[in-house]
């Protein structure tokens, strides 16, 4: 017999004990003592059940198949590359215009923007025709600095091949 249940047993029994006594002394009072009973043998038996299934079960702290799952990702794609986010962030971006805009543009433009500083002193916000020659058609259309936020935020994001297209040409810079 495990210690829960010797433990479950002995307050139960305790209990049952003090309300048969006071049911005893207090005739009147059986109805309000029978609802006590119920409840409190109710108590007993639940916290019975939760320590059994808190014994039996997984520990808290311990690695689920979630826990597992995403310590393989960070093993694979350390914390500090930013791969995981890069990623994420293509990702999501083929399926929203808007991810586009908001995550994916800033990240190339930065890009774009060091390539043509280092490479050509050329700055990507003030001298926008010589980065448009340097950078190529399908690069500029993203990271051009007048290019306004999508109509349809909900819009799908360009394909995969056209953002390596993009990527290409940035990294030819």
């Amino acid at each position: 017999m495990s210690w829960i249940v010797r433990r479950a047993l002995k307050f139960g029994l305790v209990f049952s004990a003090a309300i048969g006594i006071a049911a005893f002394a207090f005739s009147g009072l059986r109805d309000a003592l029978l609802e006590a009973y119920l409840l409190g043998i109710g108590a007993v038996l639940l916290l019975a059940l939760v320590r059994t299934t808190s014994e039996r079960g997984p520990a808290i702290g311990g690695a689920g198949d979630f826990e597992r799952a995403v310590d393989d990702m960070s093993r694979r794609y350390p914390s500090d590359s930013g791969e995981l986010t890069l990623v994420h962030d293509v990702q999501q971006s083929v399926a929203s215009t808007f991810h586009l805009h908001t995550r994916l543009r800033p990240i190339l433009r930065e890009i774009a923007a060091h390539r043509l500083s280092m490479r050509f002193g050329v700055s990507l916000d003030r001298e926008p025709e010589r980065a448009r020659e340097l950078i190529g058609a399908e690069g500029w259309e993203l990271v051009r600095p007048e290019r306004p936020p999508p109509s349809d935020r909900l819009a799908q994001g360009p394909p995969t091949s056209q953002l390596s297209k993009v990527v290409e040409e940035l990294e030819r810079i």
